[in-house]
């Protein structure tokens, strides 16, 4: 999936503008990013086209241990968004990415290596349990 069209998909799922989709964007993957080991970040990345990919490869040394709701304060201040709206942001990004993806990555090496209440803001609720 090209740039453009996943920015698409971040506008209709989360009624953005395409500025908007841009931002909330890099600020969800690079949160992600940032989240992952850069083992894990890199593999994905390397499903992803430009910028995408530079976005989930900005991870540091060693992934932050964040829940849920610590991801989402943090994509709340790279957006200067209230927590509602970087929530809202996090789930059109990540239910995207999880399209873009596939089955067995998206559940293997990516859902498995974050701790199980992320599923939801990748659109996947069902693996939480």
């Amino acid at each position: 999936m090209p740039y453009g069209a996943f920015l698409a998909a971040v506008r209709e799922r989360g009624g953005y503008s395409a500025d908007e989709a841009d931002r909330v964007t890099r600020a969800v993957l690079t949160a992600l990013g940032t989240r992952l080991t850069p083992d894990i970040a890199g593999h994905l990345a390397d499903q992803l086209p430009e910028p995408l990919a530079d976005m989930i490869n900005d991870a540091e040394a060693a992934a932050r241990d964040w829940g849920v709701r610590t991801f989402v304060a943090h994509v709340a201040e790279a957006t200067g968004e209230d927590e509602e709206s970087a929530e809202v942001a996090a789930r059109a990004v990540l239910s995207t990415l999880a399209d873009r993806i596939g089955r067995g990555e998206r559940e293997n090496a990516l859902l498995s290596r974050l701790p199980a209440e992320h599923a939801g803001l990748f659109g996947h609720p069902e693996l939480a349990s």
